[in-house]
């Protein structure tokens, strides 16, 4: 089990940390299940935008999309995305889209720390294909050339993270280590040395 982060000594470098962090990447890059190892290691609250719109509009987030459009749902996304980041102590996973929303990645600056979760498109499919969940937008006789448009098109607004880290080759928990080992500094906690020791070691699987 990944040990929780403790408070990291009172320094001008760390006196207002940071009290959100926001996982952003493309569909399949692991986010919602990195997210709750990360949230635990910090003792926050895990949030995942697209349950937390399932669980208000009272169907999946494919229903969703389905049945009142695309537009809908991005008008949700956006207005419950900004209710949560108003509260502390989060870890938020935002889906595939979200930093591509105009104004969205603004939202982030000075109040949570953003890490983009690096996924090819390829390795994203694969996982998706090996998952429950649908992707209304990958729903094509051919989705590799359509996430590699969707890919090329949201990345200029994933550079925008002040932090990334690759995903492939990797489990949940390998890739939640290399959160919070660059992310703890930045929201005010020390990263305990067993965790740091652990993360040099890696392991495979998928995320």
């Amino acid at each position: 089990m990944m040990p929780m982060l403790s408070a990291a000594p009172e320094s001008p470098r760390n006196r207002a940390p940071i009290r959100r962090l926001v996982l952003i990447g493309f569909m399949g890059a692991g986010k919602s299940a990195v997210g709750p190892w990360v949230a635990r290691a910090l003792g926050w609250k895990f949030v995942d935008l697209d349950d937390e719109i399932a669980r208000r509009e009272g169907v999946p987030v494919p229903e969703v999309i389905r049945r009142r459009g695309i537009a809908h749902f991005r008008r949700v996304e956006s207005k419950i995305g900004k209710q949560v980041l108003k509260r502390p102590y989060r870890v938020l996973s935002v889906g595939g889209g979200w930093a591509a929303q105009p104004g969205h990645m603004a939202l982030l600056d000075g109040v949570a720390l953003s890490v983009w979760l690096q996924v090819r498109p390829a390795t994203a499919l694969a996982r998706i294909r090996a998952s429950t969940l649908t992707r209304p937008l990958l729903e094509v006789k051919d989705p590799l050339p359509t996430a590699r448009a969707l890919l090329r098109e949201r990345t200029p607004h994933y550079e925008g993270s002040r932090i990334r880290i690759g995903t492939e080759g990797k489990s949940p928990e390998t890739v939640a280590r290399e959160v919070i080992e660059r992310a703890g500094p930045k929201v005010g906690l020390s990263l305990p040395e067993s965790v740091a020791h652990d993360n040099k070691k890696g392991c495979e699987g998928s995320t």
